[in-house]
């Protein structure tokens, strides 16, 4: 006596191909994982797609400056100014700077080539900051600066050195758009010991940025523009 037979079974099929439409939630199949976060906030992708994030501490800025001395017999100045900054592991940052303005006792640009008194400072610090959100920043800074105002036909020369902090804060209002401000105060004397700075730097490619901002001391009132490129 034969084994039954049981007619109409399906045969067997070999299980779905991983890449089918078919193939359910395998191992080799894990759901995506969220992108990860850099140290500003925003998405790695981001960062690769739109350059680095405004708020970094990784930048070249370079510009002209007109500044403005409350010196009698010293109007305005024309020069450049440059700074350097590099980030250090977690929150810590490194900076330099070095700006240099030359004029008379003509307001306007001719007064350089002519220049009967110059003005030059250098400062070199560091400092931290503090995401409070991915577009708003806490700044402190501290360091050393120099200055020095020579002067011909002028009674004021000076040589000033010191201390400074500056404490300021960022903020990014747009994708395009950061805005910063910050005061500093210094242990010199004759140069400014106290600076209001205010600025905006707006994002034209990727990694650069176009700016424009004013520091109004106590000595000195400086009108900048200028470029910045990070990385």
């Amino acid at each position: 006596m034969g084994s039954p037979t049981y007619e109409g079974m399906a045969p067997t099929l070999p299980p779905p191909d991983l890449d089918s439409a078919y193939a359910g939630p395998t191992m080799l199949d894990p759901s995506p994982e969220s992108i990860p976060v850099n140290g500003w906030g925003s998405t790695m992708q981001q960062s690769i797609e739109g350059g680095t994030p405004l708020l970094n501490y990784s930048y070249a800025e370079a510009g002209y400056r007109f500044v403005d001395p409350k010196i009698n017999g010293a109007k305005g100045s024309h020069g450049l100014g440059v700074a350097l900054v590099m980030d250090l592991p977690t929150i810590f940052f490194l900076k330099g700077s070095f700006n240099w303005t030359s004029g008379s006792t003509d307001r306007t640009a001719k007064g350089a080539a002519n220049a009967n008194y110059k003005l030059a400072t250098i400062t070199i610090g560091g400092g931290a900051y503090m995401a409070i959100t991915s577009k708003f920043h806490i700044v402190g800074e501290a360091g050393l600066v120099y200055a020095n105002f020579d002067a011909n036909g002028i009674n004021k020369s000076y040589t000033d050195a010191g201390v400074y902090v500056r404490p300021s804060l960022r903020y990014q209002a747009l994708d395009w758009l950061e805005l910063q401000i910050g005061v500093t105060v210094s242990s010199t004397s004759d140069y400014d010991s106290k600076t209001f700075d205010f600025g905006g730097y707006f994002r034209v490619l990727p990694q650069l940025d176009l700016n424009v901002g004013a520091d109004i001391g106590d000595v000195n009132r400086t009108f900048k523009t200028g470029a910045r490129l990070r990385w």
